[in-house]
């Protein structure tokens, strides 16, 4: 029998969007190398050198659509999208969404998007760039920092990273809600870590990074590595 999902309707909140004076006393950070990695699929992606690490400049672009990855064991993306011929939003995902944000991945999906030689960023990565940046206390959970934020969402100049704000798929069992990316476009983006959190020992879950439109703050938490987020990848510099 087919669920019945409650989409939470989510109303974003009223963002201030200006540069702190804290921003202005960050480190200003350029780009040491630039380069190009093509994915599995034939997507072609920039990347830049930012102290010892590449890191892709757009969002992952490959990988299963979503309504094709098994979700816990009793809920199945169709339920959401019940056809590309049919349903609008899972032809806005492929026609709209997805070529400018990029696809929303499980972890399991996240590890395995990664083109040979690069990775997922670890949690301790993600640490290192933020550090980079000016810092302090990056293993903190929470929010943390003041402007990193804006600098890892500089493209053109500066960083050139352009972290996105795309949104994420955050199922809740318990309260039995989905809420959808379009919910949440524009107004925060999620990315995956590879560093799964031991200290949930009831279901496996691992570190991600958060961003909030308007806001300088990175927040760092860890969740169940079922839910779709963001996904950059990484590489050592030789």
């Amino acid at each position: 029998m087919k669920k019945y999902i409650y989409l939470l309707l989510t109303v974003a909140p009223l963002l201030f969007s200006s540069c702190s004076d804290d921003d202005d006393k960050l480190p200003k950070i350029t780009p040491t190398e630039r380069g190009t990695v093509t994915d599995n699929e034939g997507n072609v992606y920039d990347w830049v050198r930012i102290g010892d690490l590449l890191w892709t400049t757009s969002n992952a672009k490959n990988g299963p659509d979503v309504w094709e990855v098994q979700y816990y064991d009793n809920f199945e993306w169709q339920y959401i999208f019940d056809g590309y011929d049919d349903e609008p939003e899972s032809i806005d995902y492929v026609e709209n969404y997805r070529p400018v944000y990029g696809n929303l991945m499980n972890y399991a999906g996240a590890v395995a998007s990664a083109p040979e030689g690069w990775r997922l960023p670890s949690d301790e990565d993600w640490q290192k760039l933020e550090r980079h940046l000016g810092m302090t206390g990056t293993d903190r959970t929470g929010r943390r920092g003041n402007g990193q934020a804006f600098r890892l969402q500089e493209k053109g100049s500066g960083t050139e990273l352009a972290m996105q704000l795309g949104g994420a798929f955050i199922f809740q069992p318990k309260f039995g809600w989905v809420s959808l990316p379009l919910d949440f476009e524009q107004v925060y983006g999620y990315y995956w870590t590879s560093t799964i959190n031991p200290s949930n020992p009831d279901e496996e879950s691992a570190y991600f990074r958060k961003f909030l439109n308007g806001q300088g703050y990175i927040w760092r938490e860890s969740c169940s590595t079922q839910q779709l987020m963001s996904v950059r990848w990484v590489k050592d510099a030789e």
